[in-house]
Order: structure tokens, then C-alpha cells, then sequence
């Protein structure tokens, strides 16, 4: 992303093509750490921990199980000063954005078979749910409200009256 700061941002989630450039690999997240700290697997199943930008805060939301773009240039040389921190997210990928590197070969493979499974975990879970749902609940049914007048139920009596 060419440009720093919030400015360029909304023009930069809109770009459909999208290319890894030197340096750059997508990575899942797998927790929220807080303080800007986000850990994050890699194509090999390695966990590490990201710093999330403060430019990101106010403009790109990510969650367990998003995929970013991290910058992991200083990865190495942060794993031999024994600093936590290694890699910087420097682009957060939206489902339409997924969708496409999916189809494309800079899509991990391990990656492949996450989103395929979660997917079918979903949809399996929302068929569980629609089905163990019910009405009730086990609840007791609700009392009516005595303290408001049905209007209804008074149109339906009033003309009663005058049918008779």
C-alpha cells in the first residue's frame, strides 16, 4: 500500500487486483492479543505475533479467522534479538478480496482446506441450529399486558354490538 496515514486508506481496501509484492505473505489470525498485538499462523502453521497499525484502528475491523497481508521483512532479525513482535500487517483481505486469491496460485495451500472446512462448519451449524430451535425455548408462554387497551379488541366488540 503506497501512501501512509488514513487518507489512502479506503482507496486501498477498494483494489480488487491485488498482488504480493518482496517480503509480503497472507497469514491467518488466530487471536486477539489487545494493545495492537494480533497472533497470526503462517502458510507453514507457524504462529507468530503482528502488530496491527494504529493508522488500521478506526477504518479496518479483523477478527479470528480473517486473513491479512503481513510484511514479515524483519521476522528473522527479530527472532535473533528475541523480540516477540516479527511481522507488521500491512493490509487487511475483505471476503470479496479472499474470494479472488482463492482462485489464484499465491493462495496457501493450508489455507485452502481451512476455508473450505469452515465454511461447511457454518452452514452444518446453521442447519443444527434452525432445526434444534424452537418457539419456546422451554419458556413459560408470556402473560398478556393488562395495563395497555388492544385496540382490536375493541373494534371487534363494538361491532359485535351492533350486529346484535
Amino acid at each position: 500500500m503506497k501512501g501512509g496515514g488514513r487518507k489512502n486508506l479506503k482507496r486501498a481496501i477498494e483494489e480488487d487486483n491485488f498482488t504480493l509484492e518482496q517480503g509480503q505473505s497472507i497469514m491467518q489470525v488466530v487471536d486477539l492479543r489487545g494493545s495492537n498485538l494480533i497472533q497470526v499462523m503462517d502458510a507453514k502453521g507457524e504462529n507468530s505475533l503482528a502488530i496491527f497499525p494504529a493508522k488500521f484502528q478506526k477504518s479496518m475491523w479483523i477478527k479470528r479467522g480473517n486473513f491479512v497481508v503481513v510484511d514479515e521483512s524483519g521476522r528473522e532479525e527479530a527472532v535473533e534479538s528475541g523480540r516477540k513482535v516479527g511481522c507488521v500487517v500491512t493490509k487487511v483481505l475483505y471476503f470479496e478480496q479472499v474470494r479472488v486469491l482463492q482462485k489464484s496460485a499465491e493462495w496457501p495451500e493450508i489455507f485452502k482446506s481451512i476455508a473450505v472446512e469452515s465454511s461447511k462448519q457454518d452452514l452444518v451449524s446453521q442447519i443444527k441450529e434452525d432445526e434444534d430451535s424452537s418457539d419456546d425455548d422451554g419458556l413459560p408462554p408470556l402473560e398478556a399486558n393488562t395495563n395497555r387497551v388492544n385496540p382490536f379488541q375493541m373494534e371487534t366488540e363494538s361491532d359485535s354490538d351492533t350486529d346484535s
